[in-house]
């Protein structure tokens, strides 16, 4: 099998058009992986040389995917198209890349055989053009299809079902640095205390759970952060993601704007829940406002004659790293806080006037989805004593930034 020819569009899958407008068939994540990543052990497993993955568009992302997982002698090749009914048309239109030896994906597919041998032995002669969805072989003019069986994705509820069967399985290789009672776990994870895990499970590197969560048959993606007290049972959360707390979050796949219902096809939008309550709102927020006026009128006060010997410089070397460092373009901002102007520490992912963020006090730079998750966080659990230790930090983590620290944000 020395070519690995991928067409997941030999359906329209309009669902991923609606539902995840974003990603295309080989971005979306299936048991905590890309699909491609599958795409890829198949190809290693087959022996390919080359693998040739179809798309309706050319999606940035999932190229920049598969040029970081280039496995030595096999070649990896992305390209606009696909999208054909057949696999005889399939095979005309790439007869150059096929070659006389191809093994076809022909629908959004994967394989349920455990060796290669096994899948060898599975082709029998196809009697028509390959019209169906399945796995097919054509070697020296002839064209065979597999008895093998497989997991076919083709609807929003098929995709949900998949990524348990998936985590269910144990042919397929599932992320994680560790793996203790079928919970897979990857590196950074933080589980706070009083949480009940059950797996099966996939917490990828990087996740946050909040105390006193219950999660169990889930699969929690990359940078996701599950807030206190969330029950997430039979559910996917995509990557960089923020759960909320208090959620009850069952037979759900969640996403950085909503929640979506895979059975029914019914999408909650972030906006309609995110801001049941907040800190913000309550009888209490007068205080936290008289908080950050506080500190604002001390760094105010306190940096004022260092902000006036250096201002000169400043307004000729803005983008200079010492003034980075030094924080000198927050300055202004703390008497627009003092003036109604602007919030010491954005307290709403949708408000843009602000100081400080507490996204900072974690890397001098974060992703824009890194830093709305944060941004959700401070909303729920904003308090005195937090507002002082993004204030404080955020301040500490500029001032002992290298500028190579800096370039590498």
């Amino acid at each position: 099998m020395k070519n690995l020819l991928i067409n997941p569009y030999s359906q329209t899958q309009e669902w991923c058009k609606e539902y995840f407008p974003d990603r295309s068939l080989g971005m979306m994540p299936i048991g905590g992986r890309c699909a491609a990543e599958y795409f890829i052990d198949l190809a290693l497993r087959c022996e390919s040389e080359r693998l040739v993955l179809l798309g309706p568009t050319y999606n940035e992302h999932l190229a920049e995917l598969l040029y970081e997982y280039q496995q030595g002698a096999l070649k990896l090749d992305y390209r606009k198209g696909g999208g054909h009914t057949t696999v005889r048309k399939l095979l005309e239109t790439y007869r150059q890349e096929c070659g006389e030896d191809c093994l076809i994906l022909h629908g959004m597919l994967m394989p349920k055989a455990h060796t290669l041998e096994e899948l060898q032995a599975s082709f029998e002669p196809c009697s028509g053009d390959g019209e169906e969805d399945g796995i097919y072989y054509y070697k020296d003019g002839v064209l065979m299809k597999s008895r093998i069986d497989f997991y076919l994705i083709d609807s929003l509820k098929s995709y949900f079902e998949v990524n348990f069967q998936v985590l269910n399985d144990d042919f397929y290789n599932l992320p994680g640095y560790s793996s203790n009672e079928n919970i897979h776990t990857g590196t950074n994870v933080v589980i706070k205390n009083n949480c009940d895990l059950s797996g099966p499970l996939v917490l990828r590197d990087n996740t946050f759970i909040e105390a006193g969560c219950h999660i169990s048959d889930a699969i929690i993606g990359e940078r996701a952060l599950v807030d206190k007290k969330c029950f997430v049972e039979h559910a996917l959360v995509f990557d960089r993601t923020y759960a909320a707390g208090n959620l009850e979050i069952r037979n759900k796949i969640v996403t950085p704007g909503r929640i979506i219902d895979p059975y029914t096809g019914g999408v909650l939008e972030r906006n309609s829940f995110s801001y049941a309550f907040s800190p913000i709102q309550n009888r209490s927020a007068w205080i936290l406002r008289l908080w950050e006026h506080f500190i604002a009128l001390i760094l105010a006060v306190i940096l004022a004659i260092p902000y006036l010997l250096i201002l000169p410089f400043y307004l000729t070397h803005k983008n200079s790293h010492w003034c980075w460092k030094l924080s000198m373009d927050r300055y202004p901002g703390y008497w627009a806080v003092l003036f109604f102007r602007k919030e010491l520490v954005k307290s709403h992912p949708a408000n843009e006037n602000f100081v400080f963020q507490m996204g900072e006090i974690y890397a001098v730079q974060n992703t824009p989805e890194q830093r709305r998750i944060y941004d959700y966080y401070y909303h729920y659990h904003c308090s005195c004593a937090l507002v002082l230790q993004v204030v404080l930090r955020a301040l500490g983590k500029r001032g002992f930034a290298t500028y190579v620290d800096r370039k590498r944000s």
